[in-house]
């Protein structure tokens, strides 16, 4: 009786489906350098950092997924229209002109995450 079930179980968890996330288009540039963000220079073999900047659906989807906006005072933008969200080194911005922004760095050297843009 209790393999009975066993079995019975097994089949049911094999006939539900398992959904996952599909994987989208990523629309957006990257930029290798070295030194900061402020002057990028040639990359060298001790000082590679990249900076990625998204826009488009990605960015938006960003955008929303790390809400709420920062507050005006600490936002990069001074334009009253412009929205702007951070978490860690993630940065992603809304502008009427410009539509959605998100920019992400790394040190390739450790591989940790770090600032992708400069107000």
């Amino acid at each position: 009786m209790l393999g009975a079930c066993a079995l019975i179980s097994l089949a049911q968890s094999a006939e539900s489906s398992v959904e996952t996330a599909a994987a989208k288009v990523l629309s957006g540039r990257y930029q290798v350098y070295g030194g900061s963000l402020a002057e990028m220079l040639p990359p060298t073999p001790n000082d590679r950092h990249v900076s990625f900047r998204f826009k488009g659906q990605s960015a938006r989807d960003l955008f929303n997924g790390i809400g709420p906006d920062v507050r005006r005072g600490h936002a990069c933008s001074g334009a009253p229209e412009d929205r702007e969200r951070r978490r860690g080194h993630l940065l992603c911005v809304y502008s009427r002109e410009t539509g959605y922004t998100c920019l992400l760095g790394l040190d390739l050297r450790t591989g940790t995450s770090e600032a992708g843009g400069v107000c």
